[in-house]
């Protein structure tokens, strides 16, 4: 009896010891990166040493010791000797499939910042593409020009006989040539259409040749669109560059009805060809109220605002991987404040005819609009600049909300240039995201030959892009570079977020030799702050912290387009979609951090760029 029971006691040991081994032996995993420093960006901003990632989803993340149990013999183990870790970046609003096609077939002026290099470039594409009957493009800055804008006679002196139109880099103005001018029937007797402005030689009464908002539409018929082959060539080759820069997820903020720009999409994503997530907003336009604008899923016949919303949920039904879904509907409240087009409560500081800027839709039509979106359980993406402009799309949220109930909407407002604050507490009241750039939350040519005359230094300085008090008020606060107005660099955005400048490395590309004769500063004194000093925006306090500027790079634009169950940060379950950059952002200078290079990005758990 008393052997028996020894050995039952032996045999309980030896039973625990082989399941506690059995608790130790893990799985092994596809990927493990150890000996590094990720930054996990979760609730609590926790630092850890390794994780381990199987079948495209994050599978453990801890120290060295307890990532090493998931490495076996097909593990691939990549040794970062300290670098930093880090959720994949999002851009939550910009224009890729549109932008691509601009960079890749037609003429890009994104590069160059004088009229004498715009006019190089324009000559030099046209001599090398004479057999093209139009000549479209896009990227000049309207900084460079004055008030009346680019003029037709220097686009005539290169291309004479063909119809030229270029857009530029806010895609609120086009700069066209006397012979577009001329086939679209544009003369010094035709008015300014609804919502647009022509032009004019202040002494002749001409058209001069810059044609803005809605007038862009009067020469649109002179030129081709893209097909859908120069579509899906431009997003392949556009998430190849977006991936180098560590982004994984895009939001395409004004999709069209046409089938060659969403099937572009929709092919790729169903051939698994995506390295790219892409989330998709339908463009609305207030041209479609009478049925004088869009086009059918056939693209041959008009629609009205009614029928486009209709499509666009009908055509959303369709869209069924992962990789490509719009859930949301795109409006402009106004326009844009370099244009005189953003709609302002008080009257622009420049001009004597008590100009208030474009209000884009009737109020009330809006509302119904809104309402009938948010019943269906779409996202409502606001273009919105002015702070008139913010007013009354609140009022318009707010009546949808009043009708329908509340629920997760998540609706959105992009760009945010001049909201006050009573109009972000608004948006916390309405669980609203704002989306923000900092890139243009500095000092440059646009604040000093724009934004300063147009506002007055109250306004323009001390009132456009507020960015800490959105996080003060609970707004769920993404990031974005509305590319093609700017070319995504987190180094960039995030040094820019936290110090309201632009990094030496811009001020060099943007003003290439002047730079020398100028002046950058990160703080103004009172003897610097005089004409083309390129320094901070004020007000200080709303600068944000790195740890911040990561969140709405990261995980709160995954929440804009909920996506954040999935993204944004490094957690167990979660897709793994990683970067590895250079440096530890937490410990380097601040100006060193916008010079942070991605060394190498995962989507899904595979590599789909690494700098080697």
């Amino acid at each position: 009896m008393k052997r028996l029971l020894i050995t039952l006691i032996l045999l309980t040991i030896l039973t625990s010891v082989w399941a506690g081994g059995a608790k130790e032996k893990m799985e092994p995993a596809d990927m493990v990166l150890t000996n590094t420093a990720v930054y996990t960006v979760d609730n609590d901003n926790n630092w850890a040493e390794a994780m381990a990632v199987t079948g495209g989803r994050i599978t453990a993340v801890g120290s060295v010791g307890e990532i090493k149990k998931y490495i076996g013999d097909s593990t691939e183990v990549f040794d970062l000797e300290g670098k930093m870790v880090m959720p994949a970046f999002v851009d939550a609003h910009m224009h890729p499939a549109m932008s691509a096609v601009a960079y890749l077939f037609q003429i890009s002026l994104q590069s160059v910042f004088s009229l004498e290099e715009y006019l190089a470039v324009i000559s030099a594409f046209v001599d090398e593409n004479p057999d093209l009957e139009t000549y479209q493009g896009a990227g000049y800055m309207r900084s460079v020009f004055d008030e009346i804008g680019p003029r037709k006679e220097d686009l005539d002196a290169i291309a004479p006989y063909k119809p030229m139109a270029l857009t530029s880099v806010d895609g609120h103005s086009m700069w066209v040539n006397s012979r577009a001018l001329k086939m679209a029937g544009i003369t010094k007797a035709t008015p300014d259409p609804a919502g647009g402005v022509i032009k004019r030689d202040p002494a002749t009464g001409e058209p001069s040749g810059l044609l803005q908002e809605s007038a862009m539409g009067l020469v649109s018929d002179l030129f081709p669109e893209p097909t859908k082959e120069m579509y899906k060539e431009g997003i392949l080759w556009l998430q190849e560059w977006f991936n180098t820069v560590g982004l994984t997820t895009c939001h395409d903020a004004a999709v069209s009805f046409d089938p060659n720009y969403y099937m572009a999409y929709e092919e790729l994503a169903r051939d698994g060809l995506l390295t790219i997530r892409f989330r998709g907003s339908w463009f609305l336009s207030p041209e479609m109220v009478g049925g004088a604008y869009g086009m059918d899923a056939t693209g041959d016949e008009e629609m009205t605002v009614d029928e486009a919303i209709e499509l666009g949920m009908k055509l959303s039904d369709t869209f069924e991987t992962p990789y490509w879904q719009v859930k949301s509907f795109k409006f402009f409240s106004d326009q844009v404040i370099e244009e005189e087009t953003g709609l302002l409560k008080e009257p622009y500081s420049h001009r004597d005819d008590n100009w208030y800027g474009i209000q884009v839709w009737d109020p009330e039509f809006l509302k119904e609009a809104f309402r009938k979106v948010d019943a269906e359980g779409y996202n409502i993406h606001i273009h919105q600049i002015g702070d008139a402009a913010a007013d009354y799309a609140l009022d318009a949220l707010e009546y949808a909300r009043e009708k329908n109930g509340s629920s997760d909407s998540r609706h959105t407002f992009a760009h945010l240039q001049m909201t006050d604050q009573s109009e972000i507490d608004r948006m916390a009241a309405l669980g609203m995201n704002a989306i923000i750039a900092p890139y243009w939350m500095i000092v440059d040519d646009y604040y000093w030959d724009l934004y300063l005359p147009y506002l007055g230094e109250q306004r323009a300085y001390n009132e456009m892009y507020p960015a800490q008090s959105l996080f003060d008020a609970g707004v769920n606060t993404a990031i974005h570079s509305d590319f093609f107005v700017t070319e995504p660099d987190y180094g960039w955005a995030l040094y820019s977020a936290m110090t309201r400048t632009m990094p030496e490395k811009v001020f060099r590309m943007w003003y290439g030799e002047d730079a020398d004769s100028m002046i950058r500063t990160t703080e103004y004194s009172d003897e610097e702050m005089e004409y083309y000093t390129m320094g901070p925006l004020g007000p200080s306090e709303e600068r944000i912290s790195l740890a911040d500027a990561i969140k709405a790079s990261t995980i709160n634009g995954a929440y804009a387009d909920f996506l954040d169950e999935d993204l944004g940060s490094i957690e167990v379950g979660k897709l793994a979609d990683i970067i590895v950059i250079d440096r530890n952002l937490f410990e380097i200078d601040t100006e060193e951090v916008a010079n942070l290079e991605v060394l190498m990005t995962l989507f899904e758990g595979k590599i789909v760029y690494s700098a080697e």
